[in-house]
């Protein structure tokens, strides 16, 4: 089962100038909480993935033998 999860670039202010910026970088909303409290997210870069559950392996793996 997938999560679909919304990343987005954030705007955040820089405390010592006081400009704000826009990140460089896509992240979740509970990455920029972490990283840069109080940004806001930018909603014209909205990006939705779909991630494999918690414990599920991606679609793209497979079991296999072992390497010789």
């Amino acid at each position: 089962m997938t999560i679909a999860t919304e990343f987005f670039r954030w705007w955040i202010v820089d405390e010592l100038t006081g400009e704000r910026n826009l990140s460089s970088y896509l992240l979740t909303r509970a990455d920029a909480a972490r990283a840069f409290p109080g940004a806001e997210p930018d909603v014209r870069t909205r990006e939705v993935r779909d991630l494999p559950s918690e414990g599920q392996l991606p679609a793209s793996s497979r079991a296999g033998r072992e390497w010789s």
